[in-house]
């Protein structure tokens, strides 16, 4: 149970925290996601200029880092799969 903080800048870190968390929750299905891919055969990559992503941890690295970018990127390339 979250506790009610007072003041604007405990409400900024409440938020701060939450969407941190909701970015580490996100990569690591990411991950997880594409390494099932990749056990299945069907590994999800994809190239942007000099930007490679054809492992699972290049996928997690960059949701974590570019998460607005890539994390949609991902959910494009993998598919219905």
């Amino acid at each position: 149970m979250l506790t009610r903080i007072h003041g604007g800048a405990g409400g900024l870190l409440v938020a701060a925290v939450e969407l941190l968390g909701i970015v580490l929750a996100t990569a690591l299905w990411v991950y997880a996601d594409a390494r099932a891919h990749a056990g299945r055969g069907r590994p999800v990559v994809s190239s942007v200029g000099s930007l490679q992503l054809t492992t699972p941890v290049a996928w997690f690295l960059g949701c974590l880092v570019l998460w607005e970018t890539i994390f949609p990127h991902y959910i494009d390339m993998r598919g219905g799969a």
